[in-house]
This record gives C-alpha cells, sequence and structure tokens, in this order.
C-alpha cells in the first residue's frame, strides 16, 4: 500500500483548506514547529473534502475533534433524530387540542 495522497484541487477550494487550517491555528510556523501534526492535518482535511465535505466550518469542527479541542456533541441534531425515526418507523405523534379550549 503506498504512502502516496494524490488528487487534484482546485485553486479556490485549495484556498479553502488553507483557511480552515489558519483558522485553527495550522500556519507557516506551526508547519515547521510541529511538521507532524500539521501533515496529519492537511491529510484529514484532504480526505473529508474528498469524501464531500465542503463546509468550512464543518471542516473546522471535524478537523478539532479529530485533535480534541472540540468535543462531540451529546445532542443529536434534528435532522439525525427524524432520520432516525423513519427509519425505525416511528410516525411523528400529533397532539390535538381540544375543540373551544
Amino acid at each position: 500500500m503506498s504512502s502516496k495522497f494524490n488528487m487534484s484541487v482546485r485553486t479556490s477550494d485549495l484556498a479553502v483548506l488553507q483557511g480552515v487550517l489558519d483558522e485553527a491555528g495550522y500556519d507557516c510556523t506551526s508547519s515547521l514547529a510541529d511538521p507532524k501534526n500539521y501533515n496529519i492535518a492537511v491529510r484529514l482535511l484532504f480526505k473529508l473534502y474528498y469524501d464531500g465535505m465542503t463546509s468550512p466550518a464543518a471542516l473546522s469542527i471535524e478537523l478539532g475533534r479529530h485533535f480534541g479541542k472540540t468535543p462531540p456533541s451529546s445532542k443529536s441534531s434534528a435532522e439525525f433524530e427524524i432520520n432516525r425515526k423513519r427509519i425505525q418507523g416511528i410516525r411523528p405523534v400529533q397532539v390535538t387540542s381540544p375543540i373551544g379550549a
């Protein structure tokens, strides 16, 4: 298995990824001070981007989670809960108020 990581990225996309790295504190000085973590962060971002995650906010969150800076959310998103209920076959409960109340 090769350790090479080959993919093509547009310049505008590269600017987004560089912005995420800069915001997380991985700039040219950190890459020289700690090249191992910088390389891991870059590879993680490229992998996430290649897998379809293009939102800078989502990329920042995942980068933080990977390095332990952002604790994982203990609360599920509303979209996740709706999809979970659909998969499990749970129908939404509709509460009706009594007439004339």
